[in-house]
Formats: structure tokens, C-alpha cells, sequence
């Protein structure tokens, strides 16, 4: 009979594996190095996440909370309090260097790849309800495709944090809330 999986040794593995590609990058990213630093066997580690990369995109998901579905009672302001809650983490430069890494490896491993759009695709649930509650009220086009607009939603944000990174703390979240509702609707 299995031994069953041992929580505290998860969170172990999880937090040393999330401060090692936050420092480290994915290079530097091994279960060795994590096992060695946590001080978790690696035959535990794999018990719980068969390959590195499984353990990697745990550890970047792990480094930030899943954002909250705000309900202001319209899509503007629930896109306001979305991006409000999540501005900090587009700021965080370990963060932004980490993700940066894993979209770059992930172009050239296609089980990263997998791995990575698993974990984007359960992170767009929030925006993906204030979509569909926008839609619902006639806010924005009932028949504008939630991908399209998805690109359109995160795209400003992505960008600036990307390209501009210095500019993020003096991104006019209104303004950029309104731009990206008129070029929905159009």
C-alpha cells in the first residue's frame, strides 16, 4: 500500500521550489536543488508532481494568490477592482523575470508549454465571469469572443509590465479600464 501524500511536506517543496525560480530563474530550476533546499526527498517530490516542470509551473502559480471575481454591478468597475487587485503582481520584478523565463522556455518545450497553458487557462476564470456578467447587462458586444477579449483586457498590462516595467506605477487605471471598454464595443 502507498504512503499517503504528506501536506507539510508539499508546502516545503512548494515554497522552496517558488523561491528558487524566483531567484534562480528556470535554469536554475531542479528538483534536486529543491529537494536539497527543502529538505524533501526527491522520490516525495515526484510523488507529488511527476516532473519538473509539473513542479515548476506549481511553484510560479503558488507565488501569487488566484484574483477574486469582484461584483461592483458593472463591468467597468468590476474590470477596476480586477486590475486594482492584480496591478501589484504586473509590478513585482521577480515575479515578471520568472514569468518572462517560463513563457521563453515554454517555446521550446512543449510539455512547459502544456503545463503553463493549463495553469493560464484556471487563472482567466475571474475575468472570464466579468465577461460573461458584461455581456449579460449589454455592456460590451453579446457577441464578442472571450479570447479576443481577453487579449484585449490583459493586453495593456502585459505590455507596459513586459516593455514598460517602470511605467506600471503610474498606469492611469480608469483611463485604461475606458479604452479597453470603447475598443470592445467596437
Amino acid at each position: 500500500m502507498a504512503r499517503p501524500r504528506s501536506e507539510t511536506a508539499r508546502a516545503k517543496m512548494l515554497g522552496t521550489a517558488t523561491d528558487l525560480v524566483l531567484s534562480e530563474g528556470v535554469r536554475g530550476f531542479t528538483v534536486d536543488e529543491v529537494s536539497r533546499r527543502s529538505g524533501v526527498a526527491k522520490t516525495t517530490i515526484y510523488r507529488h508532481f511527476p516532473t519538473k516542470n509539473e513542479l515548476l509551473i506549481a511553484a510560479i502559480d503558488g507565488a501569487t494568490a488566484v484574483p477574486s471575481t469582484p461584483d461592483t454591478g458593472s463591468f467597468r468597475g468590476d474590470l477596476l477592482e480586477f486590475f486594482a487587485s492584480v496591478l501589484p503582481i504586473f509590478a513585482d520584478t521577480k515575479l515578471r523575470a520568472a514569468s518572462l523565463d517560463i513563457f521563453a522556455a515554454a517555446a521550446r518545450d512543449p510539455e512547459l508549454r502544456r503545463a503553463h497553458r493549463s495553469m493560464v487557462r484556471g487563472r482567466m476564470g475571474p475575468l472570464k465571469t466579468i465577461f460573461d456578467r458584461g455581456q449579460a447587462k449589454g455592456e460590451i458586444s453579446a457577441d464578442l469572443d472571450y479570447l479576443t477579449a481577453f487579449d484585449f483586457i490583459e493586453g495593456p498590462f502585459i505590455v507596459r509590465s513586459l516593455i514598460r516595467p517602470e511605467s506600471i506605477d503610474d498606469l492611469d487605471l480608469e483611463s485604461t479600464v475606458d479604452r479597453i471598454i470603447v475598443v470592445l464595443n467596437t
